[in-house]
């Protein structure tokens, strides 16, 4: 005797509990991407926003491949995830818009962190405020990460360290001979957000 005749389940339930695992896939998605530097596929979109819509867009196109392998059977069961994924989509998208979202963003920053790279060694995501260890006058390439597009950055150094272009976001630094030195960078996002202020603590190797 099968399971399914010994524990039947209602057919009306199905929708339900496919909506449910949808919902949930998607959000454990949109929280590991979360933590992570995410492209700038949409503009002027938040960072949190633009992973819940990749985890929901991921859980759509595999809905949509089920519905093309399996034909309407999976068309019945997954109905409601599907109207509910494009729903919730559409809202992400409109709340997590810097340019058309009813919620303010005046508070929220915009800087990720900082890329570190450095030759002969694997790229590493710091936060700002972070302490980096460098050997002077060996070249350290710099990113500012930002999550909007058009990010404007302004580089400087308290103990005079030499930049490769303090006016772009990717730069390329070379500690000065001392035990220490401060980076700052200033970043001008658009998207009609403030300006914003990050750095990065130098411990100097001789």
């Amino acid at each position: 005797m099968s399971l399914r005749k010994t524990f039947p389940v209602p057919l009306s339930l199905i929708p339900i509990g496919l909506l449910l695992l949808n919902l949930l896939l998607a959000s454990s998605l949109a929280v590991v991407l979360n933590n992570f530097p995410l492209p700038l596929l949409l503009p002027c979109t938040h960072h949190l926003a633009l992973a819940i819509l990749i985890g929901l867009g991921v859980m759509l196109v595999l809905n949509f491949l089920a519905v093309g392998i399996l034909g309407k059977p999976w068309l019945v069961r997954s109905w409601l995830s599907l109207i509910a994924l494009v729903t919730l989509g559409v809202l992400a998208l409109w709340l997590g818009s810097y340019q058309y979202s009813p919620l303010r963003f005046s508070g929220e920053s915009t800087l990720r962190g900082f890329q570190i790279i450095q030759q002969g060694r694997n790229d590493k995501f710091i936060s700002s405020g972070a302490v980096l260890v460098l050997q002077s006058d060996v070249p350290t390439g710099l990113s500012a990460l930002a999550s909007v597009p058009d990010a404007r950055c302004l580089w400087s150094s308290l103990n005079g360290g030499v930049w490769d272009d303090p006016g772009s976001c990717d730069t390329v630094y070379l500690a000065p001979a001392a035990e220490f030195d401060i980076l700052t960078v200033r970043v001008t996002p658009g998207c009609n957000l403030p300006l914003e202020r990050g750095e990065i603590r130098i411990s100097i190797l001789p």
